[in-house]
């Protein structure tokens, strides 16, 4: 794809996605506090959960209020203006060139990612290394016909990943909430315990992604690209093109024949 087309797509999802944005955070901030007292021993940093479920909750009506009254109408609209530049997406190349230069390059730039985000620890690196996770989950969703039990196992290790920089983003915008100095959710002894429970957590969910993070990522780019790259050559010579040579779990593969479907379903 050329590079404008790929750019002005990309800013165009974006943009319906920042129209989603404020219902799927309120709710995601829900689940935090959610997951918070699930994990967490009654009475340890816990005081202003209930007043912070309670603002959060008020928050999400007014998100949801706005999805029924324009927000889903406006990303639907755009969704549709849309479909028609990407019905024509769905190739299946002769060979792997097309795809090797892209692959590459993202895995790369989610290793340097993953490094800088173990160096520093600040969540805007911690974000930065999900985005990249995040790609490669798909992009290996993509791939998955390949060899499926190889590629889906690592779709599933980068959506694990992903999750826990998930959970620790939310961690993190919880604790910038309690910290606001024109909200009050607790006492201040109430609020400093839930800062140092925040922290825990962030070092046990940053440790786990650590270690995955090192597993997904051990390879160098190119000869990660050149294994994928082999895969890919096997299926094709088998079938004649890239194709399904062994069940796949179906919610874990992009079923590309549904993108050249030029109306609704």
């Amino acid at each position: 794809m050329a590079e404008p087309v790929f750019a002005d797509l990309t800013e165009k999802v974006a943009r319906i996605a920042r129209g989603l944005a404020a219902a799927r955070d309120a709710q995601a901030l829900i689940d935090a506090v959610t997951k918070l007292e699930r994990e967490t021993k009654p009475g340890l940093g816990l005081g202003p959960i209930q007043s912070m479920r309670a603002w959060l909750e008020k928050r999400r009506h007014a998100a949801e209020q706005n999805l029924e009254r324009s927000a889903a109408a406006e990303a639907l609209r755009g969704l549709l203006e849309i479909r028609g530049a990407f019905a024509g997406l769905a190739v299946y190349p002769d060979n792997f060139t097309p795809l090797a230069t892209g692959l590459r390059r993202c895995y790369r730039t989610t290793r340097t990612s993953f490094r800088n985000a173990l160096s520093s620890e600040r969540d805007e690196d911690l974000h930065y290394w999900r985005k990249g996770v995040q790609h490669h989950w798909r992009q290996m969703q993509l791939l998955a016909p390949c060899w499926p039990s190889e590629l889906t196992a690592r779709a599933e290790a980068a959506r694990a990943i992903s999750q826990l920089l998930g959970d620790d983003h939310d961690i993190s915008l919880l604790c910038q909430l309690v910290s606001t100095p024109t909200m009050t959710f607790g006492s201040p002894e109430e609020t400093a315990a839930f800062l140092k429970l925040g922290r825990k957590r962030h070092r046990r969910l940053r440790r786990e992604a650590a270690v995955q993070g090192a597993r997904l990522l051990a390879e160098r780019s190119r000869p990660f690209a050149e294994r994928i790259e082999a895969y890919w050559t096997a299926a094709a010579s088998r079938a004649g093109k890239p194709a399904l040579v062994e069940p796949v779990r179906q919610d874990n593969v992009v079923a590309f024949g549904d993108l050249r479907t030029t109306r609704a379903s």
